[in-house]
């Protein structure tokens, strides 16, 4: 590579949706701190910003193939594609990333591998995770389980660099088959600026729940995965235990009408974005995450940002987020039980509550996308740099 060339790098997502789930948040904080005077991106995807967001890159859409199941989704098909082929001869990668191990990021990988340049990728979606949540209930595909750690270590045993968000998800691919030197350590950020304790808005929050009590808050897309069952069931207990308490459900999806017969007394303010989803966060008082197949979860992180203590599943990214005692709970996934003692002892104790709030607020400050973008391209660039010797 020629000597103050920047380098160009070709990114594979099946999802480039602004707001559309965690990896589209991840990318875009990536996005916006790419050195435009180092880097030169070219997107490849089948799901585009939608026409008002300014992108300050190319976007390739390519062939898709529809998910009518999963509501707008598209799943990129990038063989036969023409117009995608002659994108790439002409803008000639160094390097190429892709967001998820899908056809794109197959793609992604034989063209690095036919034109001999690194391929990298970040790890978004805890797969074994999932194969241990929905095989249970379809016993007829348990032989998947064996199936996809195969996929899995023919993707991320491919790249030369994965970037993974905590050690607990690292130990869970080494365990199937993922060479631990290949991944690194690429946590989440959190822009304090946007998720503080100061957007805390009290009359906000008596609108939706009422005067008094403590609201108890969860922030998803509705959907099973992130065991939409464990929470009915947290509420149903928590009415009888704590019936001070409120719970709020923030985000959409399928299983929300699901949530909504279920929990008569819960508020649920669909999807929120922007300035009114960090008011939702800082103005409720404990956050509950019971999901399993999180590699990182960006919403404990958000949760942390505006102040509050969170009480999650014991699996998962959040393994390596909140710490035992002092940010928050850690407690026996799909235990219902266990969440509602976790929630109990943080409502009948404030004092314990205002100790945890400065905690978190104090370690997500700590997290900043500034420094995690910059050793994202330092090592982009050592990677094209090894690979040219």
């Amino acid at each position: 590579m020629k000597k103050g060339r920047k380098i160009r790098i070709a990114l594979f997502t099946d999802v480039l949706k602004e707001n559309y789930d965690g990896v589209t948040y991840t990318l875009y904080n990536i996005i916006q701190r790419i050195p435009r005077d180092r880097f030169e991106f070219l997107f490849i995807t089948p799901f585009p910003p939608s026409n008002s967001v300014k992108f300050p890159f190319p976007i390739v859409v390519c062939r898709y193939i529809k998910m009518p199941l999963y509501g707008e989704y598209r799943l990129g098909f990038p063989y036969f594609d023409k117009k995608l082929d002659a994108a790439l001869a002409d803008f000639k990668p160094d390097l190429v990333h892709f967001a998820s191990p899908s056809f794109l990021g197959r793609y992604a990988i034989r063209y690095g591998q036919k034109h001999g340049i690194p391929v990298t990728s970040t790890y978004h979606t805890h797969f074994p995770m999932y194969v241990d949540y929905y095989f249970k209930y379809l016993p007829f595909l348990r032989f998947l389980k064996h199936v996809v750690p195969m996929i899995l270590r023919f993707y991320y045993n491919n790249c030369d660099i994965v970037f993974v968000p905590t050690r607990p998800v690292i130990e869970d691919l080494v365990a199937v088959g993922i060479d631990r030197s290949r991944m690194t350590i690429w946590a989440r950020g959190i822009d304090t600026e946007n998720f503080n304790p100061r957007k805390r808005d009290i009359t906000y929050i008596e609108n939706l729940c009422g005067k008094g009590g403590v609201r108890i808050l969860f922030v998803s897309r509705l959907f099973w995965i992130k065991e939409i069952s464990t929470i009915v069931k947290i509420y149903r207990k928590l009415r009888t235990r704590c019936p001070e308490a409120r719970m709020v459900i923030t985000g959409d999806g399928p299983q929300r009408r699901y949530m909504e017969k279920r929990m008569p007394d819960a508020v649920f303010t669909g999807t929120l974005l922007h300035n009114e989803l960090s008011k939702i966060y800082a103005s409720c008082d404990i956050f509950l995450f019971p999901s399993i197949t999180e590699t990182f979860g960006n919403v404990n992180l958000e949760a942390m940002a505006s102040g509050l203590p969170v009480v999650a599943a014991a699996k998962g990214g959040q393994c390596g987020i909140v710490e035992e005692g002092v940010t928050g709970y850690l407690v026996e996934p799909k235990n219902a039980d266990a969440f509602c003692d976790k929630i109990d002892l943080l409502i009948r104790n404030p004092e314990l509550r205002k100790r945890m709030s400065t905690k978190v607020v104090e370690y997500a400050r700590t997290q900043k996308w500034d420094i995690l973008c910059s050793a994202m391209f330092t090592l982009y660039e050592k990677a094209v740099r090894d690979n040219t010797r």
